[in-house]
């Protein structure tokens, strides 16, 4: 039989050659278009998840601290800007109840820290290295260290932690100097921070295992300790 006769009789059925040389660049478009449509519902999806997170916080604040009270007055800690703004933020919180803000001693020779008396303490006491707690609750816990290392021929492990009644809650570790390079001086910045329910007499501490890379001189007012109570038990 002719082999045009099936053709000529289904004029509309579509031939062997046209059915298997389909355009590469046809497939290609069609996947291309098909993964930039994912890839725009993904990230829209992921910018809608942002957005409700950060007006869900933003509430959550708004409903925490409803106005924020005119300043009280000015805090004997001036210097770096970090201390600068925390300070204005305590200063200007609606948290009154207890909170404090410490600047670490100079003179440092255990692993654990001692901290200046002269510092903002309201509704907490101190006592040898010790933030004791009075006042039942949910406590905001902020600690930062800067450490200056000049390196020896080995490397070094800085570590900062946050106990609670002696126990270790919290803790950061990191190495410097590596080992065959040649380093003159490392600056390290060490910062740690906890949410934790602390009862009546609860004591608050922070201890370092190298304590004499702890840097008292370069920026003296950026190795703070400080606290807030941030939702009362009472």
């Amino acid at each position: 039989m002719d082999a045009g006769l099936p053709r000529a009789l289904n004029p509309l059925a579509p031939s062997h050659d046209t059915a298997m040389h389909v355009p590469a660049g046809s497939v290609t478009s069609h996947w291309g278009a098909t993964g930039r449509g994912y890839f725009c519902f993904t990230t829209a999806s992921l910018a809608l998840c942002l957005v409700f997170a950060v007006a869900t916080i933003m509430v959550l604040v708004v409903q925490k601290t409803d106005s924020i009270p005119n300043p009280l007055g000015q805090f004997p800690l001036k210097g770096g800007n970090c201390s600068e703004d925390i300070s204005c933020i305590l200063e200007r919180a609606p948290f009154k109840k207890s909170w404090a803000y410490l600047q670490v001693s100079k003179h440092i020779n255990k692993t654990k820290l001692s901290w200046n008396k002269d510092g903002i303490i309201h509704g907490v006491r101190y006592q040898d290295g010790n933030l004791v707690i009075q006042f039942p609750g949910w406590y905001f816990i902020i600690c930062q260290l800067q450490f200056l290392v000049k390196c020896p021929e080995h490397s070094v492990d800085l570590k900062l932690e946050l106990l609670i009644n002696k126990d270790v809650k919290k803790q950061t570790l990191v190495t410097v100097c590596e080992s065959g390079v040649q380093t003159k001086n490392i600056y390290q910045n060490l910062s740690q921070f906890l949410l934790e329910h602390l009862q009546v007499n609860t004591t608050i501490s922070v201890e370092v295992d190298k304590f004499q890379y702890v840097d008292t001189n370069t920026f003296p007012l950026e190795n703070v300790l400080s606290i807030f109570l941030y939702s009362s038990s009472d």
